[in-house]
């Protein structure tokens, strides 16, 4: 006879809070098996990065908006790449961040050319 035992729920506070910014190589969102993945490990997966970075405890990210990664990376957000994902499904759960932190993504220099142009050719 099996018996299956049922996991008690982390406290909200305790609850994981991750954001995914993963992007295929045509730029298209390639996240959604990741948070797919995440949710039934039990970590709550935010929608939106909006209103929410603040209260973001991870973010998973591969190709996607530099800009995040930066955020993420102020507000003290772990900044993880999918190897940390495989680690969560090895263990069931969320697994700790140590070897599987990203570099940090390089800035794009367009925008900043963009934004410098516009200054020089207002009056």
């Amino acid at each position: 006879m099996s018996r299956s035992r049922s996991k008690t729920p982390k406290p909200a506070s305790d609850q994981p809070r991750i954001f995914v910014d993963v992007r295929l190589s045509d730029g298209m969102d390639g996240g959604l098996m990741v948070r797919e993945i995440l949710e039934k490990l039990g970590a709550r997966v935010l929608r939106s990065w909006a209103g929410t970075r603040a209260r973001a405890t991870h973010l998973v990210w591969k190709d996607g908006d530099a800009r995040t990664q930066e955020e993420a990376r102020n507000c003290g957000a772990a900044v993880v790449g999918l190897s940390w994902v495989n680690a969560c499904r090895d263990v069931n759960g969320i697994a700790p961040t140590r070897g599987h932190e990203i570099a940090p993504a390089a800035r794009s220099t367009a925008r900043a050319f963009l934004i410098q142009r516009e200054l020089a050719t207002t009056a």
